[in-house]
């Protein structure tokens, strides 16, 4: 028999920094600490993969907890939406701090700070003064929509980018020569 390794001692700094679990059909991601690079990262392919895979998800600040009935709620897919229709995934902004592309505006999420600012164009968030932030309880991110709750009970909603050009682009007619 093989001697026992010895285990090394818990420090609960070495938790999760992300949890993921699903609230009815959606993906909740719960931010538990502040984020480092990696862990920004890991939440930034998770978002993607969630949503090429045709799951909303939704971001749950580690500042303010979102009920559950917000994180389970379903969000109905509009007729009208192209199947072929794919929305620009989202991105690396900073540490802790992701970017998501809305049909008019790019919105800059804060995770763990648990707030988001929409502005026209991206912009570098050391930049972004207090008054930019507006604080968020929680963020859904579908295949078609983005959709905030503020901390004063609003919901912030915008239309999703969609990509148009490279390998994500509608198929083109074929034209008979």
């Amino acid at each position: 028999m093989l001697p026992e390794s010895p285990r090394p001692a818990v420090n609960p700094s070495d938790g999760p920094r992300l949890v993921v679990e699903m609230g009815g059909s959606n993906l909740v991601i719960r931010s538990t600490f502040n984020l480092d690079h990696a862990d920004t990262d890991s939440l930034v392919s998770a978002l993607n993969a969630a949503n090429d895979a045709d799951v909303d998800v939704v971001i749950d600040p580690a500042s303010v907890r979102c009920d559950d009935a917000f994180a389970s709620f379903t969000h109905p897919r509009p007729i009208d939406e192209p199947d072929f229709a794919r929305p620009v995934g989202a991105e690396f902004a900073a540490v802790g701090m992701i970017r998501l592309a809305g049909e008019g505006t790019c919105w800059t999420v804060d995770v763990a700070g648990g707030r988001m600012c929409r502005t026209d164009v991206p912009h570098d968030v050391r930049f972004l003064g207090p008054e930019a932030w507006t604080p968020m309880i929680a963020l859904c991110v579908t295949h078609d929509r983005l959709v905030a709750l503020t901390a004063d009970g609003r919901h912030i909603s915008e239309r999703r980018a969609r990509r148009g050009v490279g390998p994500d682009a509608p198929p083109r007619p074929l034209r008979v020569a």
